[in-house]
C-alpha cells in the first residue's frame, strides 16, 4: 500500500514561489494519485491534471470539496467544505488557495499512519 506522503509546509511554500506555481499542480496530482491508490476513489493523477486543465479550474473546486472525505477515510478530519471555500476564494485572491493546499497537506501529515498510529 502506498503511504500518504508527509511534506514540510515551509518547503512547499518555497517550492511554490520558486516554480511560479507549477509545484501546486504537481502537488495536487501527486496527492490525488496517492489518495486514489489508498481509497480507490476519484481518478488517477494524470486524469486529475487533464480534468483541471479542460475545465479551467472548475474540477479543482470540486476536488477541494471531496478531498476532505478521502482524508477522513484514512483516519483524518473531513475539512472538505473549508478546503473548497478557501480554494474558491483563492481563485479571486490567490492567497487562500495556498492556505487550502497547506491545510490539506497538514491534515495528511497528521494522519494516524504518519504520526505513529495516533491521530494528531
Amino acid at each position: 500500500m502506498v503511504p500518504m506522503k508527509r511534506r514540510n509546509l515551509i518547503i512547499m511554500v518555497l517550492l511554490l514561489f520558486i516554480t511560479f506555481g507549477i509545484y501546486a499542480i504537481y502537488w495536487s496530482c501527486s496527492t490525488q494519485n496517492r489518495l486514489k491508490k489508498r481509497t480507490n476513489r476519484g481518478v488517477g493523477g494524470f486524469l486529475h491534471l487533464i480534468l483541471m486543465l479542460i475545465t479551467f479550474g472548475i474540477y479543482s473546486i470540486y476536488w477541494h470539496f471531496v478531498v476532505g472525505g478521502r482524508i477522513q477515510m484514512l483516519g483524518g478530519r473531513n475539512n472538505g467544505v473549508i478546503y473548497g471555500i478557501l480554494y474558491l476564494l483563492g481563485m479571486l485572491t490567490g492567497i487562500t488557495a495556498l492556505i487550502a493546499m497547506l491545510m490539506i497537506q497538514n491534515d495528511i501529515n497528521n494522519l494516524p499512519e504518519n504520526t505513529g498510529g495516533q491521530a494528531a
